[in-house]
């Protein structure tokens, strides 16, 4: 089949014109949303700053206003006018919406009952909304923290990020643990990293919660324990005793212990020494293992440690033997206390620690 030249030109022309136009066209509408949640947000912002005027006076929200909420609010896109008018306050004076938002509960309530029934992009930016602002942790919240838990169903992960955010923000203890055991039972993967520095960001009693999830350690699987060990290391010295029985377990995970061994190079524990330098020359122990603690007895300077980390220098695996010449080089050991190793046979044993111990001469002159 042929064409003629002249129609393929017309056609691509034709082409082009119409990509132009759709372009002019999305443009055009694009800056007419904008200007448009623009006009929303600010009449949000005078809305509520009138009943915030009214709070601080001593009397209630406006039942009319209440009602206007529910019903415009339920609607994604009024939504997110209202968000950037909280902003919009917020940025003027941090927490000076937080009367509002208590004040407007029942609304709040009203509203996610109506979002856990929308798609999963809507329940995740009203999540979002309520953890950027919240008044913090009171039992009136707590019918909206069930319904967030909801939205967990039938989510994508940023629908679940972002409603652990707001159970985080709002600082219920049993609603976060609620939403985990959830996380467990259904067997959803959920990044640790995500996991643990989002905890670290509740706003209620941080040992609480550490308290409460731990005690699920032999219910709920490694995934989500080893997010709660990354949390407890992040800010709690309390559990020094309670997790030095599992470096001693073997029937224990082996993420489980690694994170574990891990928590000793922040909370330093001296009957934790011992059980890490064998398992650093634990001639059947694994290869990962023998990593961290070559890393962890860092912080554990003395004449066994140093032993030890020397005998380390020798293993075949490189990554062990790095982790054993930068440890002897931050404990400053004395250079005469290292010449067996220096002035030793295992070439590959004297270049490391020879290139650690300058490495850390250079770094006290930067």
């Amino acid at each position: 089949m042929f064409f003629n030249i002249e129609t393929l030109i017309y056609t691509y022309l034709f082409i082009c014109i119409s990509l132009l136009v759709f372009n002019l066209l999305y443009i055009f509408r694009s800056k007419g949303r904008e200007r448009r949640q623009k006009r929303n947000a600010d009449a949000w912002v005078k809305r509520i700053e009138w009943q915030m005027q009214r709070i601080a006076q001593g009397e209630n929200i406006e039942q009319e206003h209440l009602k206007l909420a529910e019903k415009k609010l339920v609607k994604t896109e009024a939504l997110f006018s209202f968000g950037a008018a909280l902003d919009a306050l917020e940025e003027k004076s941090p927490g000076q919406t937080d009367a509002y938002m208590y004040s407007i509960q029942g609304g709040i309530q009203v509203l996610a009952s109506r979002y856990a029934k929308k798609d999963s992009m809507d329940r995740a930016y009203f999540a979002f909304l309520i953890s950027r602002h919240c008044p913090g942790s009171t039992e009136e919240f707590k019918p909206v923290m069930e319904i967030l838990i909801s939205f967990l169903d039938d989510s994508t992960v940023y629908c679940k990020e972002n409603v652990l955010k707001a159970l985080y923000s709002l600082g219920n203890v049993q609603a976060v643990e609620n939403a985990l055991q959830v996380f467990n039972d259904r067997g959803w993967f959920h990044h640790q990293k995500l996991l643990s520095d989002g905890l670290l960001t509740f706003r209620g009693d941080l040992e609480k919660l550490a308290e409460r999830l731990w005690s699920h350690h032999r219910e709920w699987n490694d995934r989500i324990m080893l997010s709660v060990i990354q949390f407890i290391t992040g800010f709690s010295e309390n559990y020094k005793e309670i997790f030095l029985p599992f470096l001693e377990q073997e029937t224990a995970g082996r993420e489980i212990r690694l994170a574990i061994m891990r928590y000793y190079r922040r909370h330093t524990y001296e009957p934790a020494r011992p059980l890490l330098i064998s398992l650093l020359l634990d001639e059947k122990g694994e290869d990962n293992a023998k990593i961290v603690a070559a890393s962890v007895l860092s912080q554990y300077p003395g004449e066994d440690t140093a032993a030890a980390l020397k005998k380390a220098l020798q293993y075949y695996n490189w990554y062990v033997r790095y982790n054993a010449a930068s440890s002897l080089a931050a404990q400053r050991i004395p250079a005469r206390e290292l010449l067996d190793v220096l002035e030793g046979k295992d070439r590959y044993a004297k270049e490391i620690l020879e290139y650690m111990l300058e490495d850390a001469k250079a770094g006290e002159y930067e």
